[in-house]
């Protein structure tokens, strides 16, 4: 009877060993399976904006960031910006991502796709990061819509988390005002006086009389009356001179 009720308590030991080796298994390979599960977390944002200047003017820079609210493991990241190509030009040299990484911009028609990546061991980010910041010229005058339209999150084990239709802003840009320039002053240049013409003879102007008792005037027939009446006189003077010579003769 007693070597029946000991071996009776050895059997129950054994099976209780066994019971517990098979526990011990069990929850080993439970670990085991779920340590993967617990290393390959998808990476996190917490929430994503975007901001934007409420109104600029044609002409104005406009400045932009893209923010996540709370990263998690935050190894790399796409986002992708579109806008209006006839209100914004997107300014590609000015880009500014997290430090201590590599990035990069790829540029389309109204689009743009900033890539950010840590590098080797690096660990992921965490907290409030602005994932991009960059810049846009206004061009004209109009409602302007920035719209983050897909953000690609991964995790240090490259786990891969796609988001759309992610957030909006919007810019009102107003038309620059029309300048109207000065006018320039004009010199008025000074003209010197200009002698008045003296009054020409008219062509059809009757000639004034002549004075007939002018000597310097006296010409064709009526010289000829001058002559006659000088011959006149000087035979009347030669008479006269005759006359006394004989008288004075008679006399003596």
């Amino acid at each position: 009877m007693p070597h029946s009720t000991l071996a009776l308590r050895t059997r129950r030991l054994r099976g209780r060993a066994l019971a517990t080796l098979a526990t011990l298994a069990a929850l080993v390979g439970a670990s085991t399976a779920l340590a993967p599960a617990a290393l390959a977390a998808p990476a996190e944002a917490g929430s994503i904006t975007i901001s934007a200047p409420s109104s600029v003017t044609a002409g104005d820079t406009v400045s932009v960031s893209v923010d996540a609210s709370a990263a998690v493991d935050l190894f790399a990241c796409d986002v992708t910006v579109t806008y209006d190509p006839a209100l914004l030009a997107f300014d590609d040299a000015a880009g500014t991502f997290p430090d201590g990484g590599f990035d990069s911009v790829s540029e389309d028609t109204g689009s743009a796709t900033f890539t950010n990546t840590r590098l080797g061991a690096s660990p992921g980010l965490a907290g409030a990061q602005a994932l991009v910041t960059f810049t846009f010229t206004s061009l004209a005058a109009g409602s302007a819509e920035i719209a983050v339209s897909s953000v690609t999150l991964v995790s240090s084990t490259s786990e891969s988390t796609p988001l759309t239709d992610v957030a909006t802003a919007t810019t009102a840009v107003a038309a620059a005002p029309v300048v109207t320039p000065s006018p320039t002053p004009t010199v008025t240049p000074t003209t010197s006086p200009t002698a008045e013409p003296s009054a020409s003879a008219d062509p059809t102007e009757t000639p004034a009389a002549t004075d007939d008792t002018d000597p310097l005037a006296v010409t064709g027939s009526d010289a000829t009356v001058w002559f006659v009446l000088g011959g006149i006189a000087l035979v009347g003077v030669a008479a006269g001179i005759l006359l006394i010579a004989r008288r004075k003769a008679v006399q003596s």
